[in-house]
């Protein structure tokens, strides 16, 4: 049987658009059904006054036939009367007569046949006035004070009162419950309506898109304010990620500028002497002391050439032990995103494979660059009190990085970016471009497994010859 924990916790996985609706339904229905116990209680009420009220009248009568035999002491006049009484069945049918004495004895009672033994009221004798529903409710019992303390006590038959106050009862039962589902399943429909535009704004949010203008609700002035601020969130963000593209671009191309300037410079020198050397060699190629200090200064120039390029691999490459990368520096990247993740009330998580070794021949900071973008957006994807987890192991020559999440799942267009390796322009959410670049840049792949329900799994494959 469910406890109340898991039925909390179940309720919490439900979307917002579902649970608030899902009050507010619940709350209807919960006071339609209290309004209604409410009233059929003032009706059993009202009902049992009324029945006491019949009876008292009815005493009236029998109280007036009864008083001259009372006066006279004539049991048997007291005896006839009740069973008169007993005889006439216009309107109320009495069960059971009696008048009894100060202490409760029975001067004179008569009853029906086949009606058992049921002893009266035990208050009977301290209240001179009073009524009670008798246990079945079939019948009422009333009684008043005669003279000298002497009291009539009568048993009426409620039967057809009491049928008809339970087919009362259930048509109310019945038409409340009807009444009840109908009102909540409206107040549920209202709500959900109500929170559409709530709904619409955080389906985009998470995508990075703009809501049409076919979607602004012009009706509502408040939500066309919201949805409008929205687009214009949404469109900074594009277009700060498109400068931040094009910075990118711009900072590479300087920096293949700046490369290719300093190659040009360190090249020409050589590549000057040689160009002396062979026309040298054109010229006095026939004498033997000529042409061998034209091999010799083509040699040396051809090993400035080398040494150029092998100190331009080693400032734009990582060697054996610069820059590779290391399993502190996956750390540092779970670190790097703690402090936001801790504020939007996510946990990240890293998880390690036994046996790994401290260090790999990847580039350590596009590697880094790439988590990170990945784990910012995975924290900002998934709801407060979700986790994210980052996941490294090895398979062979291959470095494995996991990135999973309980968000709403990834769009599609932007997993297809990803796996398939290529960027498309406009394309807003994570900074695509970049991870893509950066991922070609490292010869890896990428995998994602998206659900709208589990959330993102995305698998960064990394080969070990990767810098090679």
């Amino acid at each position: 049987m469910p406890t109340v924990r898991s039925m909390l916790a179940w309720y919490r996985r439900l979307p917002l658009t579902v649970r608030l609706p899902a009050v507010v339904a619940v709350m209807i229905f919960a006071a339609a059904i209290g309004t209604t116990q409410v009233a059929m209680h003032t009706v059993s009420r009202q009902f049992e006054s009324q029945m006491a009220s019949i009876g008292q009248v009815y005493l009236d009568g029998l109280s007036a036939a009864l008083l001259p035999a009372l006066a006279t002491g004539d049991a048997a006049a007291v005896t006839r009367v009740l069973e008169f009484s007993l005889a006439v069945t216009e309107g109320v049918e009495d069960r059971r007569l009696a008048v009894l004495d100060a202490q409760g004895q029975a001067l004179a009672r008569v009853e029906r046949a086949g009606l058992g033994d049921i002893p009266w009221p035990q208050d009977v004798l301290d209240v001179a006035l009073g009524a009670r529903l008798a246990d079945d409710d079939q019948s009422i019992w009333v009684w008043r004070t005669l003279d000298d303390s002497r009291r009539v006590l009568a048993n009426l038959d409620v039967t057809a009162f009491s049928d008809e106050r339970e087919q009362l009862r259930r048509s109310l039962l019945l038409l409340d419950l009807l009444v009840s589902v109908v009102c909540a399943l409206l107040g549920f429909l209202v709500a959900r309506q109500m929170q559409r535009p709530v709904a619409l704004v955080t389906q985009h949010l998470q995508h990075g898109l703009a809501l049409p203008e076919s979607l602004i609700q012009t009706s509502d002035p408040e939500s066309a304010r919201l949805m409008r601020a929205v687009n214009r969130m949404a469109d900074d963000t594009r277009e700060r990620e498109a400068m931040l593209s094009l910075l990118s671009e711009q900072e590479r191309e300087a920096v293949l500028g700046r490369l290719a300037a300093t190659l040009a410079h360190e090249v020409r020198n050589p590549l000057g002497g040689m160009v002396t050397a062979v026309q040298t060699l054109r010229k006095f190629g026939d004498q033997p002391e000529a042409r061998q200090d034209a091999l010799d200064f083509i040699e040396r120039g051809v090993l400035a050439l080398r040494d150029v390029v092998d100190a331009t691999l080693k400032t734009h490459r990582p060697g054996a032990g610069e820059r590779r990368l290391r399993l502190q520096d996956l750390q540092d990247v779970q670190r790097l995103v703690a402090g936001d993740a801790a504020q939007r009330g996510v946990q990240v998580a890293f998880e390690a494979a036994p046996g790994l070794p401290d260090e790999w021949p990847l580039a350590a900071t596009e590697v880094r660059q790439v988590l990170l973008n990945l784990l910012i957006n995975a924290v900002r994807a998934t709801g407060q009190g979700g986790r994210v987890r980052l996941a490294v192991r090895q398979q062979d020559q291959t470095l494995v990085l996991e990135v999973i999440d309980q968000g709403a799942g990834m769009a599609p267009d932007v997993a297809r970016s990803l796996t398939r390796g290529e960027a498309n322009a406009g394309q807003g959410g994570l900074g695509v471009a970049v991870i893509v670049r950066l991922v070609r840049q490292l010869r890896g792949r990428v995998s994602v497994d998206a659900h709208s329900q589990g959330g993102t799994h995305i698998t960064l494959h990394l080969p070990m010859d990767a810098t090679e």
